[in-house]
Formats: structure tokens, C-alpha cells, sequence
């Protein structure tokens, strides 16, 4: 029988994202054509008809493809931190690593976000998913003991800082920082904040 094996087509469908994901942070989702993802990765037409059906979906499973790497991450650190210095701690320096892994698919993923595209059903496929993560984020961190106005604070704070960081990554492919001196530093800032809430709300 012929066709490609199972390993042989999860490795297609590898290099036309990691392709697709360079030509879409260098130039554009709306300015880059399927030929042009098919030369960069080698493949045919119909290779990527028959993984992705489209060049949205191309983009589409790039995005998803780094969301699974978060969420998965995510639940781990959760589940391997039980106070909330060691979660904040842990989650920055594995999500700037992972950062580091997908500097591309966060270029484009930024560009959607701050750019003009024509991609809005994956902008607000994303923006759903940033929703979910901030639940989760404030639901761990009261189960770590934080009042539920705190966490919210303290979520919001830590998402700033983060993104803000997650664009440097972007914006200087060689910037590497040192994740652990950062981690502790933004863990830090956000516990001081969550402290002086609680502080505030106490009066």
C-alpha cells in the first residue's frame, strides 16, 4: 500500500508551520501566498491541502499548536507548584523558554493582535483563550490561599508583565535575559501588589 507513514506526515506537517510561522512573523499573514509556503518547505499543493485545506488553516493549527504547548505546560507548573512565589516563579521561566521554542508563531500571533488582518475569527479564538487562562490563573491561585479580589489583582499584573516580556522575545531574536533572576523579580512585584489589595481592601 502506499501513502506516507504516520511519523512522515506529523514531520510534513511540522516543517510547513515552522515555514509558514516565519514567512507569516517576517512579512504577514495577508501578504504571504500558499506557493510560497509550499517552497520554503519543500512540500506540494496538495501536501498542504490535505493537512491544513487551507492557508487559514495553516495559521489556524499554528496558533493551536502553541496554545496545546501552553495549556500543557501549564497544567503542569500548576500541579507541580504548591505556593504561589514557586507558581509564578515556575510558569515565567518555562513560558519564556517555550517562547524562545515559537518565536515566530508569537510574532504572528502579535501581529494580529496589534496589526490589521484578516484573520478576526483566530484573533477572537485567541482572545478566548487568554479569558480561559486568566480564570484558570486566578482559580489557582485561591485554591493557593489568595481572596478572590487579590488573585484577580494579582493576574492581571503578572499578564502585563509577561507580555510584556513575551515581546521582547519577539522583537529581539536574541534575547535570552536571564529567566531566573526575571521570574523572581516579576513573582515580586505581583506578590507586593497582591499584598498592598489586600491591604487596601481591608480598610
Amino acid at each position: 500500500m502506499g501513502g506516507s507513514s504516520p511519523a512522515t506526515e506529523a514531520d510534513t506537517k511540522l516543517v510547513i508551520l515552522r515555514e509558514a510561522a516565519a514567512l507569516f512573523a517576517t512579512r504577514g499573514y495577508d501578504a504571504v501566498s500558499v506557493r510560497e509556503i509550499v517552497e520554503a518547505s519543500g512540500v506540494t499543493k496538495p501536501a498542504l491541502y490535505y493537512h491544513f485545506g487551507s492557508k487559514e488553516g495553516v495559521a489556524r493549527a499554528m496558533v493551536e499548536y502553541f496554545l496545546q504547548a501552553a495549556t500543557e505546560m501549564r497544567t503542569r507548573v500548576f500541579a507541580q507548584a504548591g505556593a504561589v512565589r514557586e507558581l509564578l516563579e515556575l510558569y515565567t521561566g518555562e513560558m519564556l523558554e517555550l517562547a524562545q521554542q515559537h518565536r515566530n508563531t508569537l510574532a504572528f500571533a502579535f501581529s494580529l493582535w496589534f496589526g490589521r488582518s484578516s484573520l478576526k475569527e483566530l484573533i477572537r479564538h485567541a482572545e478566548e483563550y487568554d479569558t480561559c487562562a486568566v480564570r484558570d490563573w486566578t482559580a489557582r491561585l485561591g485554591e493557593l490561599g489568595m481572596s478572590q479580589h487579590a488573585a484577580q489583582a494579582a493576574v492581571r499584573a503578572y499578564w502585563a508583565l509577561l507580555m510584556q516580556e513575551l515581546m521582547k522575545v519577539v522583537q529581539c531574536p536574541r534575547f535570552e535575559g536571564c529567566a531566573r533572576t526575571l521570574a523572581t523579580d516579576m513573582a515580586t512585584l505581583v506578590l507586593h501588589g497582591a499584598a498592598a489589595f489586600n491591604e487596601e481592601s481591608d480598610v
